[in-house]
């Protein structure tokens, strides 16, 4: 088993995957707030587990022996902006507000489409940011 199946069968197990909005917190925690793409994965399917699984493979090949990465800090703070949908669907949007260390801020909102799967569970299915409409 690897290591995503394993963690998802641990949250599978814990029960906190019957509910969009948490299934979506938990994604935004690991995603954004930790820098956390294998983290994130579980929460994931469709669309989104492949958007991540191609972050991972260009992260892998940029740590490559002879290619330094910058390490910079930044907190990343959010606050669920929305959830709307019925059935098996769900959107969820969110205010991102990012701080790099050194000063400075960005706002962004993070969107996010969830599905209910055949076993019961919810998953992002696909998510982007946008700059917030002024």
């Amino acid at each position: 088993m690897t290591r995503a199946a394993a963690a998802l069968a641990l949250v599978a197990a814990c029960g906190g995957m019957k509910d969009p909005a948490s299934v979506a917190d938990k994604f935004v925690d690991r995603y954004y707030v930790e820098s956390d793409q294998q983290g994130a994965l579980p929460f994931t399917a469709g669309v989104a587990t492949l958007q991540l699984q191609d972050e991972l493979r260009l992260s892998a090949e940029g740590r490559r022996p002879g290619n330094p990465l910058p390490s910079r800090q930044v907190r990343v703070y959010y606050t669920r902006s929305a959830l709307a949908g019925a059935d098996a669907e769900r959107t969820v949007d969110y205010k991102l507000d990012i701080r790099p260390q050194g000063g400075g801020d960005l706002q962004r909102e993070a969107h996010l489409t969830l599905a209910r799967q055949t076993d019961g569970t919810w998953r992002v299915t696909r998510f982007h940011e946008t700059q917030p409409s002024r």
